[in-house]
């Protein structure tokens, strides 16, 4: 029997990032001895991440959300507003993201004076026992079912108070994990006293408890009992929740790859898939990265599970065609109610995917618009971090990417690019029609020239279409891909689209290219379209492409000399 990890390198939309592969034959029980905590949960040390978002404590405005979770009334709040189908729960899971993210970033960034702000945050949570008065797992045993065992959407649920008082404690700890070092001895006893009497009440209670059905927050909590683990240094319960866990995912993940429950939860069947494996996804990152091994049998399952989520991508009506055969109380077949994407929530399920399964994500729409609302906050909180800061500091050692992370900064790398001038040969026309003007489109116009490379002088390509700077940018150039000189651009612009997005080609013909920025989205979208064209055996486009990647910086200096705002 073989044991252990292979650990194999590939890249996502041209960024490095492991593959787990498990060769096991078998599930080898892993023990005490195996675990090896992270330090800082999900990685060995909190380092500068862009994908953390702009949250800092330099912000009084981030203070005062982090400060209205103190105490807060939870209790009240879900039994006025919330019932089986909606949680309106932004009151608790807002706040707590902000601290999670304005904390990672002031630890990033080494800014000593915000920390000191998180440190205190921190205390205050614990001495007003925040979260503490919610209904309690004992407490909701008691009370009727979601849905009420029937399907009735407005039923009160009180699981989900439960729950997300639950999952916001979860990641409370782990922001707690982060700071542990930044405590004094009197500081310590406070937090370690809150974290033990919310662990009694809503963790405790259900280690290595059996989940009726469904995979859902914080791996049913089994996320949230690794975190508690970690912060008590406590392997053996670590080794023993991993265990249990793997067990239970083996039994609600069939083989086909659907979930129990989640997969078919009617209109809302591929949200809920998503939403589990997302979460599914993060947990065996965290028990691999720790030392588990993780079962053959399981990661086949997860690759499944995987390829199911592309699956409902591309034919939903394919995907809803399993059958469950077992009877599903918190289900909703109204078309009215549908979510026909991606869960929003899982900010960089895309990620998780490939570093777990190596499966790439489709190219879903609808939940690439969605998740911006909710990639800004930084934090994954069904799963306690945000993946793609893992991706960007491999980012930062990997020689074959188009861009170095500066700072926050992801700059071009001119080294894997010729450097390319662009010569006017006509002067500019503004745009004929002001109706087309959009404030986002800054020096727009209509440029005639060509791009010279200066390794060799005597290739150019001539060129004429409509270009701008997009506003609110650092360095972004869009051009119109309409004109015959550029329409080479065109014909990719479906493939493009359906590989990388539509961010950086969309569906107007307007094709951005990049050269420097903040964005690690923006980043990884243009070095997906690198690749796109190195690969697509299209001698003309690659070289057309290289060359306006090339010239970027020259064409936005000459937009911004010659034609007035």
């Amino acid at each position: 029997m073989v044991r252990g990890r292979i650990i194999v390198m590939k890249k996502l939309l041209g960024i490095v990032f492991l593959v787990l592969f498990i060769t096991s034959q078998g599930q080898a029980k892993v023990k005490s001895k195996d675990i090896n905590f992270a330090k800082a949960f999900y990685e060995d040390s909190i380092q500068s991440c862009s994908a953390m978002g702009s949250k800092t404590f330099s912000s009084q405005q981030t203070i005062n959300q982090v400060e209205a979770l103190i105490g807060y009334d939870w209790h009240a709040d879900h039994s006025a507003n919330s019932n089986s189908l909606n949680v309106f729960h932004e009151a608790i899971t807002g706040p707590i993201k902000s601290l999670m993210s304005a904390t990672h970033n002031a630890i990033g960034n080494d800014n000593q004076a915000n920390i000191k702000i998180a440190k205190n945050l921190l205390i205050d949570l614990a001495k007003a026992d925040t979260l503490y008065d919610s209904i309690g797992y004992y407490e909701v045993k008691k009370k009727p079912d979601c849905y009420a065992g029937s399907g009735d959407i407005n039923a009160p649920c009180w699981y989900h108070e439960y729950e997300f008082a639950r999952g916001v404690f979860s990641n409370y700890m782990i922001t707690a994990l982060w700071l542990k070092d930044e405590l004094n001895e009197q500081e310590f006893k406070i937090v370690n006293k809150y974290i033990k009497k919310m662990y009694k009440k809503f963790l405790k209670p259900i280690e290595l408890q059996e989940q009726e059905q469904g995979f859902y927050q914080m791996a049913n909590g089994g996320m949230s009992i690794l975190v508690y683990a970690s912060w008590t240094n406590n392997k053996k319960l670590a080794a023993k929740e991993i265990n249990h866990r793997f067990k239970e995912m083996d039994r609600l993940f069939y083989e086909d790859g659907y979930i129990n429950n989640n997969s078919f939860r009617g209109t809302r069947a591929q949200w809920y898939h998503s939403y589990g494996l997302d979460i599914a996804l993060g947990y065996v990152y965290i028990a691999n990265l720790w030392g588990a091994e993780v079962p053959e049998k399981l990661s086949n399952k997860l690759v499944k599970a995987s390829e199911l989520a592309n699956l409902a991508i591309t034919d939903y009506e394919a995907f809803r065609s399993r059958p469950f055969g077992e009877k599903n109380t918190n289900i909703t077949e109204d078309p009215k109610l549908a979510k026909k994407h991606t869960h929003q929530m899982a900010i960089a399920i895309d990620t998780l995917m490939k570093i777990v399964t190596g499966v790439e994500l489709e190219h879903d729409a609808v939940y690439l618009q969605k998740r911006k609302y909710h990639t800004k906050d930084g934090i994954d909180d069904l799963i306690g971090f945000n993946p793609n800061c893992i991706h960007e500091e491999m980012m930062k050692q990997e020689a074959k990417q188009i861009f170095e992370l500066e700072g926050k900064t992801f700059n071009l790398k001119l080294d894997k690019l010729d450097k390319v001038d662009f010569i006017e040969t006509r002067p500019f026309k503004l745009e004929r029609d002001k109706k087309y003007l959009k404030p986002f489109q800054l020096h727009k116009a209509f440029i005639f020239g060509n791009l010279r490379t200066r390794s060799d002088n005597t290739k150019k390509i001539n060129f004429r279409t409509l270009v701008f700077k997009q506003d609110g940018t650092l360095q972004r150039l869009t051009i119109n891909v309409d004109d015959l000189t550029v329409n080479l651009f065109k014909q990719h612009s479906d493939s493009l689209q359906k590989k990388c997005g539509s961010e950086l080609m969309n569906e107007w013909g307007w094709l951005s290219f990049i050269s420097e920025t903040t964005s690690f989205e923006e980043a990884s979208e243009q070095q997906c379209h690198y690749d796109y064209f190195k690969e697509a055996n299209d001698k003309e486009a690659w070289e057309l492409f290289q060359a306006f990647l090339g010239g970027t910086n020259s064409i936005l200096d000459y937009l911004q000399t010659n034609v007035e705002l």
